[in-house]
């Protein structure tokens, strides 16, 4: 009795002149604090809830879903993490909810394009002998070797079935666009050519006998894709509207690529408006101590800066004795950044960043002071004998261009659909290459191939996509466009297909995921959401899961404006990392977000 009494006794006086009162007051005195329960509340009204993140649970709560995605031929879903169960589980579902409901037939992955085609006879219900386990573990990818990828496959075989005793016509394909790995695709190659031509199956095994020798993965990071950095947040207050320059000494040893500082500011939208890595001035091959500097003028609306130091390529690189200067004056941190590099912390105080294949260190090696930072390169040298990159992606676009060249002779000999899978596995070897050799970026190629699975389709077919965030959102090449110009998968199937293109990200407040980490495989924790992040807002709601349509948000209503600019939002790869937010435009570069309270992390297949 006396509980119920004090909630009636504080439920009277939140209702009275004086409760209001003492709520405005309390707002005004924290304008983070009302900022934060106006867009919460604006969410909690705006949000589609659902029941469960597990398919089999009909699809009223999803029925909203239609209005979303509409007409669009490509529903891509995304992931803040490659380990989360619940993530999983709801893509499950949705590929349930399309395939039953709206019409798709084919499902891609982020994995390797052959490696995922050979899932789809168990899938049809055509091989009835492999293991579905051993099929998944051939996509290479450990990201999808899960208790939660298996359900899927055996729920896409049994839909299949039963589509097929109800003679619906009916069906779901499995698919793959990733291009990381040519060895499985080279072998479909040079089997299949061995039926057209003599010649040209000469060609094709001269020119793989040669790739084989170039081991991307020995090589990877010294190639223009591989690098190591060191990454802090900095105030964009202090810097917004002024110049600064960023010094600090590096001394290198036997480095393939370079060592530099960078910075980078970004403006709403997620609009790079400055930016400088030393590319074209930094240190390469073995040089002594010298300090060097870059200098940017940053926009007055910049709303995220990040900077660091970093490492391309193999060898050593050590760094000492930062400094920044905002307007000619030397900023000093705060006591937040380590500039002095002196401490024993790695990273050190204020940075984070992402190092896998070198190792980082605090040494007694400095130019001044006690200590300074070392990175170095982890993996193999580059053996004499083998090609290099460019040498391996010339080869693979001779044999691309020979097959083209012979199409009409491969379709006669092998039949259309055999002859554009085999031209299409020599165009994943060629992408592989091109990527390791730096001249052409992954998102670019899987796009292509993305492209390349609904031309072979018939007209009108619909395909949804599942991927990383970062790679489904639409952010728009904006640098050299024929090797990719920085350009997500989505950004380039956005502006191929336009509305036909609908993107679906994830993420979550709290929890664990799957990752690698510095014991390898593991289980890590979710960091908490950052203030005014995605996450905080929608922690806010106290909503445990649900849908909302990010294109809502509106530059004139303060409640929802935050969604038309840049926010933080969690974006976490395949390692673990500590520096979990970036910006985002989620209004801009996703149509609807779906969002859990809690996540576990996915479970590894035994």
């Amino acid at each position: 009795m006396r509980l119920h009494a004090a909630l009636c006794l504080s439920c009277l006086c939140a209702l009275t002149g004086e409760g209001v009162a003492r709520a405005e007051a309390q707002a005004s005195a924290d304008p983070r604090a009302a900022a934060l329960a106006q867009r919460a509340e604006w969410v909690k009204q705006h949000a589609i809830e659902f029941g469960s993140c597990e398919a089999g649970h009909g699809f009223e709560d999803l029925e909203p879903l239609k209005n979303i995605i509409g007409d669009a031929r490509i529903v891509a879903l995304g992931e803040a993490t490659h380990g989360t169960r619940e993530f999983f589980q709801m893509k499950h579902r949705l590929v349930e909810f399309l395939a039953s409901e709206m019409g798709f037939t084919i499902f891609s992955i982020e994995a390797s394009t052959p490696e995922s085609y050979a899932v789809n006879p168990y899938v049809l219900g055509e091989d009835n002998q492999s293991d579905p386990k051993a099929l998944i573990a051939g996509m290479y990818f450990w990201t999808w070797n899960t208790e939660e990828v298996l359900a899927m496959v055996e729920w896409m075989r049994a839909f299949n079935r039963a589509e097929r005793e109800a003679g619906s016509g009916r069906r779901i394909e499995f698919t793959g666009f990733d291009m990381q790995t040519p060895d499985v695709a080279s072998a479909i190659v040079r089997a299949a050519v061995e039926e057209v031509d003599k010649d040209l199956a000469e060609l094709v095994a001269d020119a793989y006998d040669r790739i084989e020798k170039f081991d991307p993965h020995r090589q990877k990071a010294a190639a223009k894709g591989g690098f190591a950095t060191v990454t802090g947040t900095f105030p964009v207050e202090a810097a917004a509207g002024r110049r600064i320059v960023f010094r600090g000494w590096i001394r290198t040893e036997n480095v393939e690529g370079w060592a530099g500082l960078w910075w980078r500011a970004d403006q709403p939208e997620g609009r790079n408006a400055a930016f400088d890595n030393m590319f074209d001035r930094g240190p390469r091959a073995t040089t002594d101590w010298k300090q060097y500097e870059l200098a940017l003028d940053i926009p007055a609306d910049t709303t995220n800066i990040n900077f660091g130091m970093l490492h391309s390529g193999t060898g050593t690189a050590w760094f000492d004795g930062l400094e920044v200067e905002i307007d000619g004056r030397k900023f000093d941190g705060d006591g937040r950044f380590d500039f002095e590099l002196d401490g024993q912390a790695v990273p050190p105080a204020g940075f984070a960043g992402h190092w896998a294949g070198y190792d980082l260190a605090s040494v007694e090696e400095s130019r001044s002071g006690a200590r300074c930072l070392k990175l170095s390169f982890a993996g193999e040298e580059p053996q004499a004998e083998e090609i290099t990159g460019a040498d391996a992606a010339r080869l693979a676009g001779e044999v691309l261009e020979a097959m083209e060249r012979a199409k009409q002779r491969c379709e006669e000999a092998l039949g259309a659909q055999r002859a554009s899978w085999m031209i299409h596995n020599a165009r994943i070897v060629h992408q592989c290459c091109q990527m390791f050799a730096g001249e052409k970026e992954r998102d670019l190629s899987m796009a292509t191939n993305v492209k390349w699975i609904l031309d072979s389709a018939p007209a009108g077919t619909r395909i949804v996509l599942w991927a990383h965030n970062g790679h489904v959102q639409k952010t728009p090449p904006l640098g050299k466009r024929e090797t990719g110009g920085g350009g997500s998968m989505g950004g380039w199937l956005d502006e191929w297909y336009g509305d036909d293109y609908v993107v679906i990200g994830f993420t979550a407040a709290e929890g664990t995921y799957t990752a690698i980490g510095k014991n390898g495989l593991g289980t890590h924790e979710l960091k908490p959401p950052e203030k005014l992040s995605a996450e905080e807002i929608f922690k806010a709601t106290g909503l445990p899961r649900f849908i909302l349509d990010t294109r809502l948000g509106s530059k004139d209503n303060p409640a929802s404006e935050w969604l038309t600019r840049s926010v933080k939002f969690r974006m976490i790869g395949a390692l673990a990392q500590d520096w979990q937010f970036g910006p985002v435009n989620l209004g801009r570069l996703y149509d609807a977000v779906i969002y859990f309270e809690h996540t576990e992390a996915s479970r590894p297949l035994k």
